[in-house]
């Protein structure tokens, strides 16, 4: 009787590993007293081994109601393990014109999502840092979290 509820639990076990099993990295930092300031870039570093799979790259944030404009501009650097850098200008819509947020959350708070690069591969295994750098012209905007989430994905 024992042996069957073991098998079981292994079963389970095996099957929860498993269901997230395409994530590379996801990783969020928090901005100093809920606030990004264009002088405070945020810096993530990701190991990368698997050169064969396509990987989807998302861009997160979380800010407060109080943001004052309906959308977000950064810069997006990223340096490739050979020193090879990229720099890309990303809008993020954070709210529809009629001023309704577009992420998801309740209270104070609303968490986005983008999707920065579909279906891409590294070409080389080692550290890639991707760096987000704000790119308003107010000196600090009220962002509470940046992340960067890498998924594996399945043509």
């Amino acid at each position: 009787m024992r042996y069957p509820l073991i098998l079981v639990g292994i079963v389970l076990l095996l099957h929860c590993q498993s269901c997230d099993s395409d994530m590379v990295y996801d990783q969020y930092e928090s901005t100093e007293h809920g606030m990004w300031s264009w002088q405070d870039p945020m810096e993530f570093k990701v190991e990368i081994f698997d050169t064969l799979s396509m990987h989807n790259i998302y861009l997160q944030v979380r800010h407060s109601v109080e943001y004052p404009l309906s959308n977000l501009y950064m810069f997006v650097h990223v340096k490739a393990p050979s020193g090879q850098h990229m720099t890309d200008t990303v809008n993020m819509v954070l709210a529809a014109p009629d001023g309704k947020w577009t992420g998801k959350g309740n209270g104070n708070m609303r968490e986005l999502m983008l999707l920065y690069r579909k279906q891409t591969k590294f070409r080389i295994p080692g550290t890639y840092v991707f760096t987000l750098e704000q790119a308003m012209r107010q000196p600090e905007l009220r962002v509470t979290e940046l992340g960067v989430r890498i998924e594996r994905t399945h043509p």
